[in-house]
């Protein structure tokens, strides 16, 4: 198995490679901000566009807003199968964190494929994914039913914008322009493909960002598989969990769950100033860490002696009067919370 250092060097050559043929990447990266963003303030209306439209050919959507919405129709739909293959595609993944489940042993011959969707698409109806391999690509082409796991965060206005929306996910996650295998359709009996299609669509507590308007950015980056990049990721064991969280999983996964119960993934939290490289967005983590830890200590009460001392790192680091001094602030924040800044 290659090492973590390989991975991460074949990567960044692939990377550059890419984005020397892009003209204005900084640009194209706000317009993908813009977009996402857009949809985050216009959830509701974009969610019963796209049911609406994948209604005009008959089929249907189902919608899985907690736990137990997603247990049932899950369960529904897999109870006369017996050969079922989980695909490890992010909304899959989530879901399967989320729900707690044991994911049956794989085959080599499924009648049933779990897949994600990368993006659904509110205008057309259509969902759009993609593959880990072509051997993934040609189960999905041979199964009797294709289960797809829409997440709520998965939305895009129009099917126009995909291209640029693909294809700076591809870059940033790939290094590549483009993914291997991708398929492109919408729920029901589609012409060329075994299967009937089943959608569901899940939230199982991602919404929860929306209610944190400043958090709203980050709700455009969970449907976004993190690039061989991430320090943490040096440290895993060669096997793929289902449950393993990255550095930057992590620290979202704090905003759907509640600040107050994951007080150390905000705290521990390393390696942003790497990571803001590496994303398809116009978006700031370092940022984001610093309004987190606001809201997470802001109702803290500071001793007199701590505050004498000078020793509560947190209030520290949120205190403006004290980093005006944007070098003075870089110094501190590389010891004790991002690691080096560029």
């Amino acid at each position: 198995m290659p090492s973590f250092l390989e991975n991460n060097r074949d990567y960044l050559l692939r990377l550059n490679e890419s984005l020397s043929k892009i003209n204005d990447i900084e640009l194209i990266k706000k317009r993908l901000t813009y977009i996402r963003w857009k949809v985050a303030e216009n959830l509701d209306k974009l969610l019963f566009e796209f049911e609406t439209n994948v209604k005009k050919t008959d089929a249907n959507i189902y919608w899985c807003p907690d736990v137990a919405s997603t247990i049932e129709n899950l369960n529904k739909h897999l109870k006369t199968y017996s050969k079922i293959n989980f695909f490890k595609h992010n909304a899959v993944k989530h879901m399967v964190r989320e729900l707690d489940m044991k994911v049956p042993e794989f085959s080599e011959t499924p009648e049933v494929v779990v897949i994600g969707a990368k993006f659904i698409l509110a205008n057309t109806g259509n969902f759009y994914s993609v593959f880990n391999s072509f051997k993934e690509y040609e189960q999905m082409l041979n199964a009797k039913k294709i289960i797809v796991i829409a997440s709520i965060d998965s939305v895009l206005a129009l099917q126009s914008e995909l291209y640029l929306a693909k294809q700076l996910y591809s870059i940033f996650e790939t290094g590549n322009l483009h993914y291997q295998s991708e398929i492109l359709c919408r729920p029901g009996r589609i012409r060329g493909i075994s299967g009937d299609i089943t959608l569901l669509l899940t939230d199982l507590n991602k919404s929860t960002l929306l209610d944190l308007p400043h958090h709203r950015p980050l709700f455009s980056l969970l449907n976004f598989d993190l690039p061989p990049v991430c320090p943490q990721d040096s440290l895993k064991s060669t096997q793929d969990s289902w449950t393993e969280l990255n550095t930057f999983e992590r620290f979202i996964n704090a905003f759907m769950d509640g600040l107050g119960k994951n007080e150390n993934s905000i705290n521990g939290n390393y390696g942003f100033n790497i990571l803001n490289q590496y994303l398809p967005y116009d978006i700031d983590l370092n940022d984001q860490v610093l309004s987190a830890r606001s809201i997470l200590h802001q109702t803290d009460k500071v001793s007199l002696l701590n505050k004498f001392i000078d020793t509560d790192k947190s209030s520290l680091t949120l205190n403006p009067k004290k980093f005006n001094d944007k070098e003075k602030f870089h110094r501190y924040a590389e010891r004790n919370f991002f690691g080096q800044f560029n």
